[in-house]
């Protein structure tokens, strides 16, 4: 989509690099930080810390990166209050709003668990992209269960979960577009091209519903229009909200499958146990699109295994307004 609203008068983009963070990830700071500083980018820096106390605070406002001082933000997560996936909803909507506050053009969530296999130059190559969303392949998951965080549409489906891609799947598009590349395809195969490739000169660049947001490079345009937000009754993580509002304002996303990243998973086991807010779910059925729901009952999460997340358009109920 064209920039409507923000019309940059940087000749070069302007970029913020920002996440939340806590101490949990305290063991990967120092080598995180030299991995930022072997971008050839330069950027700003914003660090939004969740941890309870201030002693990890203290620690990120000493880092730099390109001789920069690095801002950093205390938002301390209750986890008697609230979920992490809510608290995080409210970090990156507190990043959102700085962001805006700045004269910076694209802001490019990078999480303290994500490293770039070769980040020297992956910044000047997301940008030249120029997409509303381009994000890169990171895994999610545990072994042997890993997935790349791209999914293929915004359903969630009962006993499956998210609809992700496979690395079956991602693996036969990197080897159709590598014969293509390399003028080795069959003459049916040919004739798939326009329906499997979106971006002939640039055909490593998958199109899809949404690509991660913990490696996501955004427009500024995008975030003027788009919130990070959070429910008080679905346990849903702030990043569909911001998938399926992006899908639906014509927010276009890809991923630079030529782009690899290492994720070091912190777990997230035992993130869910210390979470002591309310996680009640609405059991609900409806349209994909999720703007047509009914809603038939509020259940505890701790009485079904199966967890069903849904987008809540047309729920009149002041109580459940997102």
């Amino acid at each position: 989509m064209e920039d409507k609203i923000h019309t940059s008068k940087n000749i070069i983009p302007q970029v913020l690099l920002a996440c939340p963070t806590s101490n949990r990830h305290s063991h990967l700071l120092k080598e995180w930080i030299k991995h930022l500083n072997s971008f050839t980018y330069n950027f700003d820096v914003l660090l939004v810390d969740t941890t309870i106390n201030d002693s990890y605070y203290k620690v990120l406002k000493k880092q730099k990166i390109h001789k920069k001082p690095v801002k950093v933000i205390r938002m301390p997560w209750d986890s008697e209050k609230d979920h992490i996936l809510r608290h995080l909803a409210y970090v990156r909507e507190r990043i959102r709003k700085e962001f805006l506050k700045g004269d910076y053009d694209f802001l490019f969530f990078l999480d303290s668990d994500i490293f770039l296999k070769s980040p020297q130059n992956t910044l000047q190559r997301l940008l030249s992209h120029n997409k509303d969303n381009v994000g890169i392949c990171v895994p999610i998951y545990y072994k042997p269960h890993q997935k790349p965080c791209i999914l293929k549409s915004g359903g969630i489906m009962m006993s499956v979960g998210i609809d992700l891609y496979d690395y079956s799947e991602i693996d036969t598009y990197k080897d159709f577009v590598k014969r293509y590349l390399d003028k080795k395809l069959t003459n049916y195969e040919k004739n798939l091209v326009p329906f499997i490739i979106k971006e002939l000169t640039k055909p490593y660049l998958l199109k899809c519903y949404a690509s991660g947001i913990g490696a996501l490079l955004i427009k500024r345009n995008v975030l003027e229009e788009v919130p990070f937000r959070t429910h008080p009754s679905f346990l849903w993580g702030e990043d569909f909200w911001y998938f399926n509002e992006c899908n639906d304002k014509k927010f276009e996303f890809y991923c630079d499958l030529s782009i690899k990243a290492d994720h070091r998973n912190v777990n997230w086991n035992m993130i869910l146990e210390k979470s002591k807010g309310n996680i009640n779910l609405t059991l609900a059925f409806g349209q994909e699109d999720a703007k047509n729901i009914q809603f038939i009952q509020e259940i505890p999460v701790e009485e079904t295994e199966t967890k069903l997340f849904i987008l809540d358009k047309g729920h009149k109920n002041e109580k459940n307004k997102g």
